[in-house]
């Protein structure tokens, strides 16, 4: 029973670590890690500040949301199937 204790507490130890060393590379690097992604297709009503309605546009738009170590930042990508004219998806480590 005790050494599955010892087990729990070594594990947590090691997850504690390394999300701290995680989020200390993150902003000693200044990345941003994607947490959610949306895409906006034209007539869909969808708000974002600075941005503002973006379903009014002709063309459809990727809403990424990313952290990067002390808040929430949002990036609005043009949306294009082939990566051509825009991106298919948001990228995941983002460095501005």
């Amino acid at each position: 029973m005790e050494k599955m204790e010892i087990k729990t507490k070594l594990i947590s130890k090691k997850l504690i670590l390394g999300a701290l060393g995680l989020w200390f590379c993150i902003m000693i690097f200044d990345l941003r890690v994607l947490l959610k992604e949306r895409k906006v297709n034209p007539g869909e009503t969808f708000i974002v500040e600075e941005h503002g309605d973006l379903g009014k546009s002709s063309q459809s738009s990727l809403v990424c949301s990313y952290f990067n170590g002390r808040r929430l930042l949002t990036r609005v990508f043009w949306y294009s199937q082939n990566n051509i004219m825009g991106r298919d998806s948001c990228p995941f480590i983002l460095r501005d």
